[in-house]
């Protein structure tokens, strides 16, 4: 006797909701993608439950519950949206991804989607960008005035590696998009490899790859290489294949900028030496490393100025309490705002330039204890004190500042 699979509730319940109109439905997709582009939205989750689609949009780095669905309306709209993205319509077993571009507010965008099963049926997350976020000039991104030319100078040079470090969201591909716009592209073969191009730039060769059929960031960068490029942007280091080419090209003469998912600029040497990448490549390839966080803007229209509690701030930031102004400023809520008392995101950095002692560490594969003293002797700021200089500058909370680091 051949046994049968019992159905997953969430596919039964999917297979059996009523149909809906296909313009009510096309209908409600747009409305809902206008309505997150106007928050500027960077997500947009659906999530089936038992009796309702949960919609929330990811808005400055923080989810936000918005009206729900009815079941039967949520279900034909994540289908809608598997159909935009070109994925399987009849496979809800297994996860998809998928893309489209769509035009809002004037504006291209590109969007990532992917599905993932789940008990009450296929969850969808949409990742939405677009031109405004990538597009910023070097001087803009908000680096001090003491460490962006550390970063510009690591930029001209000819080889090397600059790698941005920090997770998901955090604005990495957005600094390397305005490192790359500081580059002379007539002088200098500037070629990226992506996981989606999100910005075309007419003046760089972008590739995107494609696991379906092979080409992966690995694969590419050795393709790359034959392409006599100057400069090499790649959308990440996921293993160690790719990390130990990336170096191979910058040890050859190329630039190579990339991401690396790690917590500090520490934890992305301790993370490569992880990875397998070889000790002397790495002290010999990398130049300089940015870690990099995002966080919101107080609203000026309704941010106010409150006594503070110095004890317990410099307690939580591990500051001294005469650091501590009397007073600091401190969310509301307004219209203007959409009442979170915050309105826009700043990027806060720890920039680290590899100097003689970091690449002797390197090589020796240190313990992470040393390359923090060293940094310490060095009196690099750390992220959590660029987070203070931004609080005390009336720009954001403590409160951000420790969500995000």
């Amino acid at each position: 006797m051949v046994s049968k699979q019992a159905p997953n509730p969430g596919e039964k319940r999917a297979a059996q909701a009523p149909l809906e109109d296909q313009g009510h439905v096309i209908a409600v997709v747009d409305q809902h993608l206008r309505a997150a582009t106007a928050e500027r939205a960077s997500d947009v989750h659906l999530e089936p439950k038992e009796d309702e689609v949960r919609v929330r949009f990811r808005i400055e780095g923080v989810l936000q519950e918005r009206k729900a669905l009815p079941l039967s309306l949520g279900i034909a709209v994540i289908s809608r949206l598997k159909m935009m993205s070109k994925m399987d319509m009849a496979e809800r077993r297994v996860p998809q991804d998928g893309n489209f571009g769509m035009v809002q507010a004037g504006s291209e965008r590109h969007v990532r989607a992917s599905t993932f099963p789940s008990a009450y049926g296929e969850t969808m997350v949409l990742h939405i960008s677009g031109t405004a976020m990538a597009l910023k000039e070097l001087r803009e991104l908000g680096m001090p005035k003491a460490i962006l030319p550390v970063v510009i100078e690591a930029a001209n040079r000819p080889s090397g590696v600059i790698l941005t470090t920090g997770p998901a969201g955090s604005g990495k591909t957005s600094t390397l998009y305005s490192l790359v716009q500081a580059l002379d592209p007539v002088r200098r073969s500037i070629v990226t490899l992506e996981d989606g191009v999100e910005i075309k730039l007419s003046s760089l060769t972008q590739g995107e790859t494609n696991a379906r059929a092979g080409f992966t960031f690995a694969s590419g960068l050795h393709a790359i290489e034959g392409q006599d490029p100057d400069v090499i942007l790649v959308g990440e280091l996921p293993d160690f294949e790719t990390a130990q080419t990336a170096f191979r090209c910058a040890l050859t003469g190329r630039l190579v900028l990339s991401t690396l998912h790690a917590g500090s600029t520490v934890e992305a040497i301790t993370r490569l030496l992880d990875m397998g990448v070889e000790p002397f490549a790495v002290s010999a390839g990398l130049s300089v490393i940015i870690a990099q966080r995002l966080v919101r803007k107080l609203c000026d229209a309704c941010k106010k100025l409150e006594p503070s509690d110095a004890d317990s701030i410099a307690t939580v930031l591990a500051f001294r309490p005469d650091e501590v102004p009397a007073k600091l400023y401190h969310p509301q809520g307004c219209n203007e705002c959409g009442m979170t008392g915050y309105r826009g995101r700043a990027a806060i950095f720890e920039v680290v330039a590899v100097d003689d002692e970091m690449r002797d560490a390197i090589r020796s594969k240190s313990p992470t204890r040393v390359y923090r003293q060293l940094l310490a002797a060095r009196k690099v700021p750390t992220l959590r004190r660029e987070g203070w200089e931004r609080v005390r500058a009336g720009e954001t909370t403590v409160d951000e500042v420790m969500r995000v680091c």
